[in-house]
């Protein structure tokens, strides 16, 4: 569309009257027809009386064929105040009147009129247009707006990870979902995230060298954890269960997953996790997770160290081990040494699970048969423990051996917590209460 070329920017003039009549003079003393002006006013006059030339969104547009040499001549006027009379159908002040003078010889110009009111007609010329409060400000944004005409829009690459974003956040609304919780540090530097995750909770998980933490900002929290498997769907059960111990995630939450895995770094995987549904077999009816006398964060650090052993294995080599987690005095009663106990004689400050040496001491001794038992508080009881329940069976489904029955049976009678790591399917096993829930799978 060629319209700017048929614009006369120094007809583009500021409208004092309210009528149609002598707005109409206005607008053409300044146009090359000037001296015929009342003749031209009243044929408009006559036209606008059969049929109303005003288009919506406050504007106007007249035209009429005439006997002159130019082919076409555009003129606009703009009104502060509004003009009424003369539109007696519109209920409104009509603020924009354009007049197109088209000659006679003209054989386009009905192609010239459409291009016109098309282009009053693009929201994105009226929008501007109408917030215009002064004659300046309405002309530089037309002769702007003009000037653009027949430009092609730049080429803007879209994000694919930002359009998957807010495609889930609709499915997460739509599902009554209380979080997302992003998966494979996707960089979301160049996402508005107060904007896309308005009215939902945001849990972007961080792969970290450190142990886990979170950072809560105002507009999401970032929980870093040091054991996310590759693919980390294997392991959102153990992460949404330390999001659960670390009160990041609610106990009746219904999480919304989301996550890179088949390419690096663009979303591809989208699920939602009712974790009551999911977890009900580890959270009882009273919503309560975790005994008093174990702390979250404990739970939080076994869980981490168990999943990064079932991962990385160790020397080369895959290993099982089992952790029990609780009060040792019931405990006790269902453990005996299999080996020199080697946490024995350390003071509690050595043997905290929370020490930053503990780490690797806790990976070497997984090489050793027997359990780990743990204090509520953190502190190492013993490592090489023998578990046994001689008086409660289990039935286990096939597949699991004498460790995770050793685990289902001593958290059923002595109410702790178990975790199985298994040397076979690297899965990582968390029992409560005799019942099972994997975390991690192979």
């Amino acid at each position: 569309m060629s319209l700017g070329r048929y614009f006369n920017y120094d007809s583009i003039v500021e409208l004092f009257s309210s009528s149609f009549k002598d707005a109409m003079g206005e607008i053409l003393s300044t146009s090359s027809l000037g001296g015929n002006a009342d003749e031209i006013v009243s044929k408009l006059e006559a036209k606008e009386s059969e049929n109303t030339s005003y288009i919506g969104n406050r504007i106007a547009i007249s035209y009429l064929c005439l006997d002159f040499p130019s082919p076409c001549e555009i003129c606009i006027g703009w009104s502060k105040n509004g003009i009424r009379s003369g539109f007696s159908s519109v209920g409104e002040y009509v603020r924009i009147v354009a007049l197109l003078l088209v000659s006679k010889r003209e054989h386009n110009f009905l192609k010239i009129i459409a291009d016109l009111v098309n282009f009053f007609q693009k929201p994105s010329v009226t929008k501007l247009l109408q917030k215009a409060e002064t004659f300046e400000t309405f002309k530089t944004t037309l002769i702007d707006s003009l000037k653009n005409i027949g430009k092609k829009a730049k080429f803007v690459q879209i994000d694919p990870n930002e359009i998957f974003l807010r495609n889930a956040v609709e499915i997460a609304r739509q599902s009554q979902c209380t979080n997302i919780m992003l998966f494979g540090d996707i960089d979301l530097s160049n996402i508005d995230i107060e904007e896309v995750f308005s009215g939902i909770g945001l849990v972007n998980i961080i792969q970290s060298e450190s142990d886990s933490s979170s950072i809560i900002y105002d507009s999401h929290v970032e929980f870093r954890i040091n054991a996310i498997p590759t693919n980390w769907i294997r392991g959102f059960r153990g992460i949404i269960l330390l999001g659960i111990a670390k009160k990041i995630l609610r106990h009746d939450s219904k999480v919304c997953c989301v996550g890179s895995n088949t390419i690096p770094n663009i979303l591809d995987t989208l699920f939602i996790v009712d974790v009551q549904n999911e977890f009900h077999q580890v959270i009882s009816s009273d919503a309560k997770f975790l005994q008093d006398d174990i702390k979250p964060e404990v739970l939080e650090r076994v869980l981490s160290i168990a999943m990064e052993i079932a991962i990385e294995g160790r020397e080369g080599k895959a290993v099982g081990c089992l952790f029990v987690i609780g009060d040792i005095d019931k405990i006790s009663l269902y453990m005996k040494p299999l080996v020199c106990n080697p946490f024995y004689g350390y003071p509690e400050s050595e043997r905290n699970i929370f020490n930053p040496f503990m780490d690797e001491t806790i990976k070497e001794f997984s090489l050793i048969d027997g359990a780990f038992v743990i204090h509520g508080n953190g502190i190492i009881e013993s490592a090489g423990t023998l578990i046994y329940t001689p008086n409660h069976n289990v039935v286990m489904p096939g597949g699991f051996g004498t460790r995770h029955t050793a685990a289902a049976s001593i958290s059923s009678v002595a109410e702790c917590i178990a975790i199985a790591v298994s040397e076979s399917t690297r899965a990582v096993t968390l029992f409560k209460s005799g019942q099972m829930l994997q975390v991690m799978q192979k």
